[in-house]
């Protein structure tokens, strides 16, 4: 029986000397995804565990069988199937070509509800607020920008700070008056 997903996690981060966002970065995750999934307060998408899995497997095959248990990779597609070619006189006997290797399956499409929390989540790390406390504001923001007509382009567009401008180059030092050396000499004048 396969070991529970948090602590497959743990398990997983410490067998490849990694910190949370570390992992984070390997599952193209966030942070608080992955600490709320080592707490057993969300899973990993099918996705995520596969890159961890693969991640494990040199390291320790068990761990990285025990984490194909939670998110299984679909059976790859039988060969094609080759018509034999129609009988000539006296020609050679033509060979099909190998068939190219399947490439990797496409993942899943990311349910709505996780594309919201994502978005959630970036603002509340923005703002070092929880994501409870963040969202009303992001409804709240979404909703004016929507009954204003506006794109999300054009709300990114325009809180985008811009770039800042290259520093002005030095000035030149002015060059020091010298006194003039009139007729009145050393005294002053008199």
């Amino acid at each position: 029986m396969p070991s529970p997903l948090p602590l497959l996690l743990t398990l997983s981060r410490e067998t490849l000397h990694l910190n949370q966002l570390q992992l984070a970065a390997l599952m193209g995750s966030s942070l608080r995804t992955v600490q709320r999934c080592e707490v057993g307060r969300s899973r990993p998408s099918p996705w995520h565990l596969h890159k961890l899995a693969d991640a494990v497997r040199p390291h320790n095959p068990d761990l990285a069988a025990q984490i194909d248990v939670f998110a299984p990779r679909p059976a790859p597609p039988p060969p094609p199937v080759v018509a034999p070619a129609p009988a000539q006189e006296a020609a050679p006997p033509v060979l099909p070509s190998p068939a190219a290797p399947p490439g990797p399956p496409l993942p899943p499409p990311v349910p709505l509800g996780v594309l919201v929390d994502s978005v959630v989540c970036a603002a509340a790390e923005a703002m070092s607020l929880s994501p409870q406390a963040t969202r009303p504001s992001v409804l709240a923001a979404f909703a004016r920008a929507r009954d204003a007509g506006l794109t999300l382009a054009a709300v990114v567009a325009a809180l985008t700070p811009p770039p800042h401008p290259p520093p002005p180059p030095p000035a030149e030092p002015a060059p020091e008056a010298t006194p003039s050396k009139g007729k009145a000499g050393k005294g002053g004048a008199r």
